[in-house]
């Protein structure tokens, strides 16, 4: 059975393919953007090469050919690597932007998977301390007393962009969605790697 982070992570992920399916178009367009321009540069650095130096041009090409090709890897990988990262932060973006029932029902389930059996205090950002849904505060009350813990709204807002602060004695545990993606970002990177670059 799944846990709740697997869950998010799941969804998390799920949301990242859908996203990286939208891109990819956009993607293939950049590489071979991207590719069209490299091999610009290396016939161009091909050609300053032997107009410089024929009297050794057999050992120049195939220096300038090795030098060009590495530089377009580089160029490629720096762009693949961009294209990455921004289909992350879109997926983190995608999270955010859920409708209010979504939304909550995944910070009930982080918070389910990490309220630990003890007093304490949830803190969200000032936007969704103003859209709590109706009763989901008892909600969470609910979820900590099985736990053999107790839950109290913060009076306080965090800054952060989404999820929740748990704070236990002094101890504050950190469930935003930033923190977690941060946490996760090696994961999420590998699985949009293999989506959109096979």
């Amino acid at each position: 059975m799944e846990s709740g982070l697997e869950k998010i992570l799941s969804h998390i992920k799920a949301e990242a393919d859908r996203e990286a399916a939208g891109i990819k178009a956009e993607a293939d367009e950049k590489a071979a953007a991207i590719k069209a321009e490299a091999a610009e540069k290396l016939n161009a650095e091909l050609q300053r090469i032997e107009r410089k130096t024929q009297e050794d041009v057999a050992n120049i090409l195939e220096r300038g050919t090795s030098s060009a090709e590495l530089k377009r890897k580089q160029i490629l990988l720096k762009e693949k690597q961009e294209i990455i990262n921004e289909t992350v932060a879109k997926a983190g973006e995608k999270l955010l932007a859920l409708d209010d029932k979504e939304y909550f029902n995944i910070v009930e389930q982080l918070f389910k998977k990490y309220a630990p059996a003890k007093k304490g205090y949830i803190s969200f950002n000032k936007k969704d301390v103003e859209r709590l849904p109706q009763g989901f505060i008892d909600s969470l009350k609910k979820a900590a007393l099985e736990k053999g813990g107790e839950i109290e709204l913060s009076d306080k807002c965090s800054d952060i962009d989404g999820g929740f602060i748990l704070i236990y004695g002094g101890i504050e545990e950190n469930c935003s969605f930033k923190a977690l993606i941060d946490d996760n970002v090696e994961i999420f990177q590998d699985k949009v790697q293999k989506v959109l670059f096979g």
